[in-house]
């Protein structure tokens, strides 16, 4: 039976959750993308179904995915246990026992966004087998649907008119009636691998927009910029220029993008929380070059990577020429804006500008010069026991002797400059690297520095002929010398990673306490005790065909930590209280 769309009537509150997320997603992503486009493809309503969307379409521009409800529940039942709340888990599980109703918990829920004659038209994916059903629970917030001839429902949400039509065992929603033809046959195939991997995720395939559209974008971006230098007095050439090269990178971003994936879960399974992101370039394209230019290459310094570690930093990889091309170009911008904000600072005199300009200049050609040879190489490790804390970092550098004479040409321009540090060379040589020291005074006041350092800061400097070390007090001298024993077996790559940091929080925990005690670090190592690791914090970088993966990991430790150090918080505040 076809009924009159003058039975619509707009949405109340209390709307199913779920239904309510696709709907109002469908509306904002719709509210977003139109003003991408000039060409509006709003619906017309006819009687007996026509539509203003015409048959040209393109594969999804925009897919946004959310994990089922059964992961949902588990993901968040653990993630609230673990900060120390758990009444929100419960809260969200209840909700969805009540809200769901109708719906396939076991599947995730989705939002496709093609281009229909240059327009983008968002099609929502619910996981239901019958979402009749699923409407009917929700007349009394708005209203009964209409069923037109060929079974589509209409619904109101708001100002905003709803299509729905079963496909299988989904419903497809969207503003148009025309473009539900354009839904995916099998919605699964499409969102589930994204929707199971994620609690919540997004990929944008860049170039499936249309030019005239990335131009617009970036048209509008240049327009922002050129208002913005029209508003600053006296504007600085030199940071105009910068801004410009910078918005000329964008534009390349912009252009030359594949794809682009942001996906965020809360991995109960592990006991983890996992930001995960995934870039491509165009293949062939020079955005595809810089990346494929990063490859893993054998490091001297991978030693760093120990699970003992308090934290240690480490990336070893190759250099393409377009890299160092686009670098270069940055630096140079870079270089000119800092001598230009140099030249306006009242706080030196123009022969101490000209110095600290000259000292950066060869520090950033020293880099470049490294950089120049095709790769990089850096290692650096902290260790923490009670009462001891050990720090050495290694580098590759082209010139290691050009880095000892910056810093012996720091050295001379502060010499006699009141409590300036007191430096000494060539104290010995180690297998071939130049020792240098590093020496300052502790103030009688830093109480809690001295029981770290004691009442001097020594720093150790190594310079050899293609690398620089650095070990922080006397304590670390025996690991830079392990760095300097590695130099002379690098390490193959054993897969595709470039860059890993990390930082476990009990061992700095730990030593934080031997040095002064405190409530809230105490329950901190209290709740870490228990956890599955150390308050793991890891940031990842591998390379791909065209592009790159980077994750941002945050262990089970981490989260019970955080949770351990806000109960102590509320505690400290009730007691003030009283």
């Amino acid at each position: 039976m076809r009924l009159s769309y003058a039975r619509i009537q707009p949405a109340r509150p209390g709307v199913s959750r779920v239904a309510t997320f696709a709907l109002a997603a469908l509306v904002a992503i719709a509210g977003i993308a139109s003003p991408l486009t000039s060409v509006t493809a709003q619906e017309k309503l006819i009687p007996g179904g026509g539509s203003a969307v015409a048959g040209q379409s393109t594969e999804p521009v925009v897919v946004v995915t959310l994990g089922s409800i059964d992961q949902l529940t588990r993901d968040l039942n653990y993630f609230s246990g673990a900060i120390g709340q758990p009444q929100l888990g419960g809260m969200f599980a209840m909700m969805a026992g009540t809200f769901t109703q109708g719906l396939d918990t076991s599947q995730p829920v989705g939002i496709v966004v093609p281009l229909i004659d240059g327009a983008p038209e968002p099609i929502a994916l619910l996981p239901t087998s019958n979402v009749k059903t699923v409407l009917k629970r929700m007349e009394a917030q708005v209203g009964p649907a209409d069923e037109l001839d060929d079974g589509t429902m209409v619904i109101a949400i708001g100002a905003n008119t709803v299509f729905i039509r079963q496909v299988g065992n989904w419903a497809v929603l969207a503003r148009n009636r025309a473009v539900l033809d354009r839904a995916p046959a099998d919605p699964s195939a499409l969102i589930s691998e994204m929707g199971t991997e994620y609690d919540i995720a997004v990929r944008l395939d860049v170039q499936q927009v249309p030019p005239p559209m990335r131009d617009a974008l970036i048209g509008q971006i240049r327009q922002g910029f050129d208002q913005a230098m029209k508003q600053q007095q006296n504007g600085d050439e030199a940071a105009m220029e910068y801004a410009a090269q910078s918005i000329e990178q964008l534009e390349q971003v912009i252009d030359q993008t594949k794809e682009l994936m942001i996906g965020i879960d809360i991995d109960s399974a592990n006991r983890r929380v996992l930001l995960e992101t995934e870039f491509t370039a165009v293949p062939g394209s020079k955005l595809a070059r810089i990346y494929d230019g990063q490859k893993p290459i054998p490091s001297a310094y991978s030693s760093v990577i120990r699970d003992d570690a308090a934290g240690y930093v480490h990336f070893a990889s190759s250099i393409g020429p377009e890299a160092l091309e686009q670098a270069q170009t940055s630096v140079d911008g870079a270089m000119q804006m800092l001598g230009s904000a140099l030249s306006q600072t009242d706080k030196l005199s123009e022969s101490e500008q000209a110095e600290a300009t000259d000292m950066i200049r060869r520090v950033v050609e020293l880099m470049m010069d490294s950089a120049k040879e095709g790769k990089s190489d850096f290692g650096a490790l902290l260790l923490t026991d009670a009462n001891k804390l050990q720090f050495a970092l290694g580098a590759f550098v082209s010139d290691g002797g050009e880095a000892a004479s910056i810093v012996k040409d720091v050295a001379a321009k502060v010499q006699g400059r009141g409590d300036a540090p007191r430096f000494e060379f060539d104290v010995n040589n180690y297998k071939g690297v130049n020792m240098h020291l590093v020496e300052a005074d502790v103030p009688a006041d830093e109480d809690e520095v001295r029981k770290i350092f004691g009442e001097q800061v020594r720093v150790h400097i190594g310079t050899g002929p293609k690398a620089i070390y650095v070990a922080l007090g006397d304590d670390s001298l025996p690991l830079m010398k392990q760095l300097i024993d590695s130099e002379a077996t690098p390490v193959a790559p054993s897969g595709n990673t470039l860059m890993q940091v990390q930082v476990n929080l009990m061992p700095i925990l730990q030593f934080a306490q031997s040095i002064e005690n405190n409530d809230a670090i105490a329950a901190m190592i209290d709740a870490l005790s228990r956890a599955d690791d150390a308050g793991e914090l890891r940031i990842v970088s591998e390379a791909i065909a065209n592009g790159q993966i980077s994750r941002f990991i945050i262990g089970d430790g981490m989260l019970q930590a955080i949770g351990a150090a806000a109960r102590q918080a509320q505690q400290a505040k009730m007691n003030q209280g009283f």
